[in-house]
């Protein structure tokens, strides 16, 4: 990506801090700072005025900085990243500057204030992630390509499902499949492959238990490209599942439709995920839906806004957007199916191509 792509970033930001009365803001967050300038690595900071970009890191990554930071003039140093901005007189006494308290620990703000004593900081949360919630065409552009590697991993991974498998082989296999047709940075997340009791845990671990007959099987798992991630969750039944097994899957993918169908600008988050849980209360089964029905996807596999009975966000075109009720009954398994949307000014995009048809393995 271009200069001029991440320094559009930066005067948004800078704007944004001048109206709060800010003359600039000190970055920790590293998929902020990729966010801003590009950078991939494990150690940096960014600080941003209106006069100027600063890009602070050390002699490990001369050359990735040289690479990828864009907009943001480098220094290397070795000595801890505050002392660089003493060191080379980067603010001036008196200077109002913004720091994120999320990602700021205590002892990190004591730092801050004892290096950088002659300057007013000011708490400022939420300001990067607000920029990031509405996707560019080149992030859509990747998200895309990360769903369509997701569903042909599943859609080569699909036969070798059966009873017997283990949990762990299916998620390994995944893995090397978002690799192999990917890049380096592959998998969004690790994989979740839950097979009957396991079923029934949301963020259940892959082990070496094997699929067995009359269980419910759910695989949640997501490609990663060029930094953004999906994330889709298909759920599956084993010969021999029952009628109660079967309703259940109906009644989490009727949730899930409804809801996409309700999704478009405008529209409140919290609204969008009544629909899915007034659906499942009506069936029933309230008691067994008890997280969010989903959340937006970029740099960060989980970002805001989220669909959640306490969000109080409003759906604007080109969120990225996961729709994914689910059923979780202990001694009966659980079924949640999930997909990756582009919220539109008249409804929704949905990216993920892999079926949803109730499919039963042998």
């Amino acid at each position: 990506m271009s200069t001029e792509y991440f320094q559009r970033r930066q005067h948004i930001l800078i704007d944004k801090l001048a109206k709060e009365s800010l003359d600039g803001m000190i970055v920790t967050n590293l998929i902020h700072i990729r966010y801003l300038c590009g950078f991939t690595g494990s150690s940096a900071t960014l600080l941003i005025t209106a006069d100027q970009v600063h890009f602070i890191t050390d002699g490990r990554y001369v050359v990735q900085s040289e690479k990828e930071v864009k907009g943001a003039n480098v220094i290397i140093d070795s000595i801890p990243h505050y002392e660089v901005i003493k060191k080379h007189n980067l603010l001036t006494s008196n200077q109002n500057i913004g720091f994120d308290g999320n990602n700021v620990s205590h002892q990190g703000y004591q730092q801050i204030s004892k290096v950088l004593a002659n300057i007013n900081l000011k708490n400022i949360t939420g300001v990067v992630e607000k920029m990031a919630m509405s996707k560019d065409e080149k992030e859509l552009e990747a998200i895309r390509t990360a769903v369509e590697i997701t569903d042909k991993a599943f859609a080569e991974v699909l036969p070798m499902i059966k009873i017997g498998v283990e949990e762990k082989v299916i998620a390994n296999q995944l893995s090397f499949l978002y690799r192999k047709y990917g890049d380096s940075d592959s998998d969004a997340f690790a994989a979740i492959v839950g097979t009957g009791p396991n079923s029934a845990k949301p963020h259940h671990k892959p082990t070496d238990r094997k699929i067995g007959p009359g269980e419910l099987l759910v695989i949640d798992s997501g490609a990663k490209f060029a930094g953004y991630h999906a994330d889709m969750t298909r759920s599956f039944a084993t010969k021999g599942y029952s009628d109660e097994q079967k309703s259940i899957y109906d009644i989490v993918l009727d949730a899930q439709v409804k809801s996409i169908e309700g999704i478009k600008s405008g529209v409140s988050c919290k609204s969008i995920d009544s629909i899915a849980r007034d659906h499942i209360a009506n069936e029933g089964y309230s008691k067994f839906f008890d997280h969010g029905l989903g959340h937006s996807l970029g740099l960060e596999i989980h970002e805001d806004p989220r669909f959640s009975k306490v969000s109080e966000d409003i759906l604007e075109e080109n969120y990225v957007m996961t729709v994914e009720p689910g059923i979780y009954v202990p001694d009966i398994g659980g079924v949640r199916i999930e997909d990756d949307i582009i919220v539109t000014k008249n409804g929704a995009e949905i990216l993920n191509k892999t079926s949803k048809e109730f499919q039963v393995i042998s």
